[in-house]
């Protein structure tokens, strides 16, 4: 395996005091960051799948001993308020110092709004506390207090989360919603590639394509600046490379082919973060249809990238020309990266979707009523990437884009 290595989450002043190691060893590390920071008070909120089906849980309850105060085990997809409330709850009464998250990015997400809400509200918030902390028009918390309980997050998926300082957690009426402050980071992201191979593999794939969808959407997005876009372009070929070997070493039973799958999608899912986080370039419709697909239909985070993501740029091609150039860019990392020969960047996608043997229509997640979709399609006005002057900017057009995605 490849040699530890600490870095600086985001090379921005904001994240000065906030790492990340790379091919990290967490048990090892957690331990370290512990006793640098002098925490004694430990809550660890941590995935039921990864606790059922390895020892990485209990290895780590082991190794903390009595600085473990508090557990909570499982939260539910895109990171119910119920979950995000219990977790603040364990916060106040346990009078926690530091806080870790080992699992997927509604785990990391949970316990970042978690610690936010923590700081900003006093104990015994409701859903309708949080709700009055959000400006309904953008679907955003920004005005909240700056975290006071450390926090190590250990990802065991692709959707990148634990990189930016913006979260996002859903209210009891489906609505996604999301939640910031300036120094909301994670103290410590902890880059453990054998952690990661534990993870479910549609998890893994579709988190991928999350961060696939991250590139693409920054990409074409008509804000993006060349810096931005040598980023995204190096970030969408190192993806594209990583989630070949990981299904190629898993097919073949190769373990070291499959770890280094891993270990460059991990850095690449970082990098695709940059345009977003670094240059301010917002996501596209991809991303805020797929915020309410989620949270209205039940939809895994990374699946609603594979389900909306060729959709919306066959719709954007058609609709606009400032796509065209962008678009090209696209399919041709995809071509030149994986050896193809497909004509739009819309086709290279969903090619790349059916290679992972991931979902790829609305009919296949069992998101088909015209009431879901309408509730989708209204969701995504308000969404803090969804409506007013974007690339998609009426309900109709985001209908029209649904209805593209049903598939048969």
């Amino acid at each position: 395996m490849s040699q530890k290595q600490t870095i600086q989450q985001l090379p921005i002043p904001e994240r000065t005091g906030h790492n990340a190691i790379l091919h990290s060893s967490y048990l090892e590390d957690v331990v370290a960051a512990l006793s640098e920071w002098k925490c004694h008070r430990v809550v660890l909120v941590h995935s039921k799948a990864l606790d059922a089906n390895s020892s990485v849980i209990n290895d780590l309850k082991y190794k903390l001993g009595d600085v473990l105060v508090g557990t909570k085990s499982g939260v539910g997809a895109h990171s119910p308020y119920s979950d995000v409330i219990a977790i603040t709850n364990l916060l106040h009464e346990k009078n926690a110092d530091c806080l870790i998250s080992i699992g997927s990015s509604s785990y990391s997400d949970a316990c970042k709004v978690a610690r936010l809400l923590h700081s900003s509200l006093s104990p015994g918030l409701t859903a309708e506390h949080i709700e009055a902390t959000i400006n309904q028009e953008k679907g955003l918390a920004d005005k909240l207090k700056d975290p006071k309980v450390k926090l190590i997050v250990v990802p065991t998926s692709l959707s990148a989360s634990e990189w930016n300082h913006v979260s996002s957690a859903t209210s009891p009426e489906k609505k996604k919603q999301h939640f910031a402050s300036a120094k909301a980071a994670p103290d410590l992201i902890l880059l453990d590639p054998e952690v990661a191979a534990t993870s479910p593999r549609i998890l893994w794939l579709s988190s991928g394509m999350r961060a696939v969808d991250h590139c693409v959407e920054t990409i074409c997005n008509p804000k993006c600046t060349p810096e931005a876009a040598a980023h995204m372009e190096e970030a969408l070929s190192t993806l594209l490379k990583g989630l070949q070997e990981y299904k190629e070493g898993e097919v073949d039973r190769n373990r070291e082919e499959l770890l280094r799958g891993i270990a460059e999608c991990q850095l690449g899912s970082r990098q695709a973060m940059m345009g977003l986080l670094i240059n301010k370039i917002p996501m596209g419709p991809s991303h805020a249809i797929g915020h309410q697909l989620g949270s209205v239909g039940g939809v895994m985070h990374g699946v609603t990238s594979c389900i909306m993501l060729g959709p919306v740029l066959r719709y954007t091609m058609a609709k606009l020309e400032p796509q065209t150039e962008p678009q090209n860019k696209v399919l041709q990392i995809f071509n030149n990266t994986l050896g193809w020969d497909e004509k739009s960047a819309a086709d290279a996608v969903e090619r790349f979707v059916r290679f992972l043997e991931l979902p790829n229509t609305l009919v296949k997640v069992g998101v088909t009523r015209q009431d879901d979709l309408d509730t989708i399609a209204e969701k995504t006005m308000t969404d803090v990437w969804g409506g007013g002057e974007k690339q998609i900017s009426t309900k109709e057009e985001v209908i029209e884009v649904l209805k593209m995605a049903k598939g048969g």
